[in-house]
């Protein structure tokens, strides 16, 4: 369960009396259905972004990345890195980093821009921050 569905619960579960507004939720994340791992070792990262976009009280905020391949990783050769404003926030999770790596060298590219989504317990001091992809344009 990633950190949206820890906030926002999941489509189709029964949040009963919560705060929540489903219909909010649907049109705001609209999309945004691939996770980015890694977002913990990026803290620093992200709560940069929040601070420079004054967000930090809003709980979600929408944004384009850039993926951008890393084939230099020691850990997978077809590392993808997720960056936004020039930082990182995290990677696409290695089962899906070799499909996206082929798609990015089929369009002739070594990196590409798609809408992202940062999302946050507003109310929480330490928040965990999730980052969100729409990845329509890659079937995924």
């Amino acid at each position: 369960m990633g950190i949206f569905d820890n906030l926002f619960g999941s489509k189709g579960e029964d949040l009963g009396s919560s705060e929540v507004d489903m219909e909010e939720e649907d049109s705001s994340e609209s999309g945004y259905n691939f996770d980015v791992v890694g977002e913990s070792f990026q803290r620093d990262h992200l709560v940069a972004l929040l601070k420079k976009n004054k967000v930090i009280d809003v709980g979600q905020f929408q944004t384009q990345a850039m993926l951008e391949l890393e084939p230099t990783n020691d850990f997978d050769p077809n590392a993808v890195k997720v960056m936004v404003d020039g930082l990182q926030v995290g990677y696409v999770p290695k089962t899906f980093s070799g499909d996206v790596t082929k798609m990015l060298k089929d369009k002739g590219v070594t990196e590409f821009k798609v809408p992202a989504l940062l999302g946050w317990d507003s109310n929480n001091p330490m928040p965990a921050i999730g980052v969100r992809l729409d990845m329509g344009e890659f079937g995924l």
